[in-house]
């Protein structure tokens, strides 16, 4: 039994009449008359008494409206309750984020919401990238609300995962190859993924799962030939689950491999004798808020709204200050956040 069957049967029961009945439900006479019979199968009886001339309740019907009247009334008031207390924003949120994407881009998202929402306290905090990723404080434990992330695959999906939901992008790069200052592809202003062939990448942590990994660091180019990548994993290399980009940057500078990662790293992360030359048959990556879905409330969904404002509203100002690393882009917050919690 729903709360919509309910509602109908007091209303066939207040007005007396199908027809009348099904015009202040805005549904048609034979919806309603569906929805009673099923009430009375589920019930046992029957819970009106119907003529060419009249309908009137039969005693069971009569038993059944004031029982049925009473606790639709107070389930009707606990909802709407419920619905306000779960629209108001509240005073703190903790939000983490991966530093390569900039603290502007964070910044400026933050200042826009707190604008909105002055007495909310935001906390913000950079997450170091893991062998098994940079979520792990959404896994279990309560040390942020939000992540603010990299996605690659130019969408969320790469970062999707049971009990999390993934937001609408928020900022797009382009993706690049790290490669040393005196590497052949150096000289080039751009490659596609077949220039790569001949050269050995930096194989991403078997433990980021295969979607992350594949959509970061491809194992074929756009025409389908198989790319070579390191027999040990980056974890294994460095010989720790902690993944600082720093010590990244020093591997591909050591000549161990090359590392396909963003145009603009190293203006975030200066390192002498290194280059990044951009990769044009890659999707970009992107910036996706993710939380986890049992912890969603009005909050995180007024930041998330916000946000998608902010680069919506504000696309000439955040492409200025951010570029290269995060250009915004369009998307409908509401249609996104629902995909991505199915």
């Amino acid at each position: 039994m729903e709360l919509r069957d309910v509602e109908t049967f007091l209303e066939v029961a207040r007005v007396l009449h199908f027809g009348r009945a099904a015009e202040r439900l805005h549904v048609s006479q034979g919806r309603v008359s569906q929805i009673i019979k099923g009430l009375e199968r589920e019930v046992g009886g029957a819970l009106f008494e119907r003529s060419s001339r009249r309908v009137r309740l039969t005693p069971l019907g009569e038993r059944f409206r004031v029982g049925a009247a009473d606790g639709y009334d107070r389930l009707t008031v606990t909802l709407r309750e419920c619905r306000a207390v779960a629209r108001q924003v509240g005073d703190r949120l903790r939000i983490g984020y991966q530093w390569t994407m900039g603290g502007q881009l964070t910044d400026r998202l933050v200042s826009a919401f707190t604008g909105a929402h002055p007495h909310c306290e935001v906390v913000v905090s950079s997450l170091v990238f893991r062998a098994g990723g940079n979520l792990v404080p959404l896994a279990g434990g309560s040390d942020v609300d939000l992540v603010l992330r990299w996605s690659p695959g130019g969408d969320g999906s790469a970062v999707e995962a049971p009990g999390l939901v993934v937001g609408p992008p928020l900022a797009s790069v382009p993706r690049g190859v790290l490669v040393p200052a005196a590497h052949p592809l150096a000289r080039h202003r751009a490659i596609v993924l077949d220039d790569l062939l001949p050269y050995e990448l930096l194989r991403l942590p078997d433990t980021l799962g295969a979607p992350l990994q594949e959509r970061w660091t491809p194992t074929r180019t756009s025409s389908g030939r198989a790319l070579r990548h390191t027999d040990e994993d980056m974890s294994r290399l460095m010989g720790t689950e902690h993944l600082p980009v720093e010590d990244v940057l020093a591997l591909v500078a050591r000549g161990r491999g090359l590392h396909l990662t963003i145009v603009g790293l190293l203006d975030r992360v200066p390192f002498p004798g290194l280059a990044v030359v951009p990769v044009r048959d890659m999707p970009p990556m992107v910036v996706v808020p993710v939380w986890p879905a049992a912890r969603e409330n009005a909050t995180i969904r007024a930041f998330v709204e916000s946000a998608v404002r902010t680069t919506e509203a504000d696309r000439a100002v955040l492409t200025r200050e951010t570029a290269p690393v995060a250009t915004p882009v369009t998307t409908s917050v509401a249609a996104s956040v629902r995909e991505g919690a199915r």
